[in-house]
Formats: structure tokens, sequence, C-alpha cells
């Protein structure tokens, strides 16, 4: 039974891995914007920001707008319809506790830059 230990945990690293999905390579998100991708049933927004890479539900809770088209100033974003802005790290909206964004984890595998499938819990 010697080296079961490390079989379940290559295992388990696997698992983990497996609920980031690939969506672009470093380089394909120029600094200072952002791209929409499709992540399980998810449209993802993507934003490259002082070298961090930040990932949000790409609809804004107002009336759907594209938060990959919006305006990035610092670490947020103002959606291009009506003006909503949200706090990257976090979703939450800059005027107060009126609404938010979900947020997902973002990781480096190797070049490739991955997002969770499943958002952060709120908090």
């Amino acid at each position: 039974m010697r080296g079961t230990g490390r079989l379940v945990n290559d295992v388990l690293r696997h698992a983990a891995d497996d609920d980031f999905e690939p969506v672009a390579r470093v380089g394909e998100i120029a600094p200072g914007s952002a791209k929409a991708f499709v992540v399980g049933d998810r449209e993802i927004a993507v934003f490259h920001v002082d070298g961090t890479y930040y990932a949000l539900d790409n609809t804004c809770p107002h009336q759907g707008g594209p938060l990959a088209e919006g305006w990035i100033e610092g670490v947020q974003v103002t959606c291009p319809w009506h003006a909503w802005t949200f706090k990257l790290a976090d979703g939450k909206m800059t005027l107060g506790d009126y609404a938010c964004v979900d947020t997902f984890d973002v990781a480096m595998r190797g070049d490739r830059i991955c997002v969770r499938r499943h958002a952060r819990p709120s908090t």
C-alpha cells in the first residue's frame, strides 16, 4: 500500500485543477483591458489590471450590460450601458450594497489564465 497517499494527493490535486477552465494565454488580454469568455454555463469577464487578473460575471445586474466592454478605472469597472460601477476584487457596487456581481477565482497554469467554474461565495 506504500505510495497510495501520493496517488490520492495527485487525484485530489487533479480534481481541484479540473474546477478551473483555461480561457486565454498570457498576453491575450492587454493590460488595462478585459475580454469575455464562456466558462461552464456563464459568461465571465476577465480583467487585466496592473499585472493581476480578475474575473466577474459579465452581466451587469441592472439591465444586462456587458461589463467586459465597460470602462476600467483603477480596480473598478463601469458598465457601458448605464454607468453602474463595480469593484473588480469583490464585485460590489461602489455606491453601496445596492447590487453586486459574482466573482470567480483566477489561477495561472503555465502561460494559461484559468477561471474557476463556480463563483466565490458572497461576502
